[in-house]
């Protein structure tokens, strides 16, 4: 097998972790006056040296002074973390049940997992945070459709349209993550 469910249940706690990270990061980012040093201070003198160039973070404090670009970079930020936190371990959860199921076919993980409430979903989902945050449909999900979890449904009229907090935002996206992460815990160990 390529993974253990130690394996899975580390990829989640990662993942977990650096989400969890990101959010603390917006607040400081979001309401810079409040603390010190405030994000924009540290933006507006901070410098990366790469490949011998040196780069200005100038451009992130004068975006960030400005309560319209904050909000989409902020916006763009939490998605990108989204995508982590969601895409990883699906594809690890994915990766385990199929390797499981090929030496013990009598257990069928993989049925079990694409049985799981939250399966069509996050797997939709997946998709959008993986191809540039967009839902995209093929005939085959298309033909799913709708679908729902926990109060929000994934239709047809979607399709092309980015993501947003109205389809999956913070909260409702750590609310499937720990949705797959107690799919992950109940695993078995055993080969």
């Amino acid at each position: 097998m390529r993974l253990t469910k130690a394996d899975v249940i580390e990829c989640f706690e990662k993942r977990d972790r650096s989400y969890r990270l990101a959010i603390m990061c917006t607040h400081w980012l979001r309401d810079s006056s409040q603390y010190t040093p405030s994000a924009i201070d540290e933006a507006k003198s901070l410098q990366m040296e790469a490949r011998g160039l040196w780069i200005s973070y100038l451009d992130l404090a004068q975006a960030l002074e400005q309560q319209d670009l904050r909000e989409a970079l902020l916006a763009e930020f939490a998605l990108t973390h989204l995508y982590a936190l969601i895409c990883p371990p699906f594809e690890f959860l994915s990766d385990f049940c199929e390797d499981y199921d090929k030496e013990k076919p009598e257990i069928l993980l993989l049925r079990g997992l694409k049985a799981a409430g939250w399966y069509q979903f996050a797997r939709i989902v997946r998709n959008t945070l993986s191809h540039n945050f967009r839902f995209d449909f093929d005939a085959r999900t298309k033909a799913r459709l709708p679908v729902g979890w926990n109060g929000i449904t994934i239709s047809e009229a979607m399709d092309g349209q980015e993501i947003t907090h109205l389809t999956l935002w913070h909260k409702t996206g750590y609310d499937l993550f720990l949705e797959m992460r107690a799919f992950a815990e109940a695993l078995p160990t055993d080969r």
